[in-house]
């Protein structure tokens, strides 16, 4: 009899344990499910501040100075001299400075997984090309003064990007975009000039 209660009494904690189990597992679930929704949320807060700040008019009017000024600005002494200041230039001048501080912060972001480089690369990927091989060298100069590696999560970065490029199937050789542009807007002037004369 001693016997048949002590099967017994195993039998139910045997139960007791396995619904236990169950719930545990369901419990454990329930939360990484939740744990996920706020590293959704956090991904999306993240990702929303990076590509905002990118859309940013100061942003934007850096880009363009980047973009269509600052080769010929390095051709400047004064301003060439200046840019072995690093970050004591005037940065309203200095624009580049800009961009460098934005693309490398982003860098810092994506490289230490706080935004995932597909939500940034998907629609500036083009940007970030574009500026690094521009900012080539502002970036040597910058480097040289400092004696030290700067810009490391701006070169993760741009490194990052290429290979994001790649895995996608997307070629993007910034010298043959800037022959498209300088052919279309000369293009567009013989059409205006054209225009003109008529």
């Amino acid at each position: 009899m001693w016997e048949a209660l002590a099967a017994i009494g195993s039998i139910l904690s045997a139960i007791v344990i396995a619904v236990t189990v169950i719930f545990a597992a369901r419990q454990v679930r329930v939360t990484v499910d939740q744990l996920e929704q706020v590293r959704k949320a956090t991904q999306f807060e993240a990702a929303r501040t990076v590509l905002h700040d990118l859309a940013d008019p100061a942003f934007v009017d850096a880009y363009r100075f980047v973009y269509h000024d600052l080769e010929g600005m390095l051709a400047t002494p004064s301003f060439r001299s200046e840019v072995a200041l690093i970050g004591l230039a005037d940065d309203k001048v200095h624009k580049e400075i800009q961009i460098i501080r934005a693309f490398d912060r982003i860098g810092t972001y994506v490289r230490f997984g706080l935004v995932e480089g597909d939500i940034v690369y998907s629609t500036y990927a083009p940007r970030i090309m574009v500026s690094y091989e521009r900012l080539a060298d502002v970036l040597a100069i910058h480097r040289e003064m400092a004696g030290v590696p700067l810009y490391e999560n701006l070169d993760f970065l741009y490194a990052d990007c290429r290979r994001w490029l790649a895995a996608n199937g997307a070629q993007f050789d910034v010298a043959a975009v800037n022959q498209r542009i300088a052919e279309y807007q000369e293009r567009l002037s013989g059409i205006v000039s054209a225009a003109r004369a008529d």
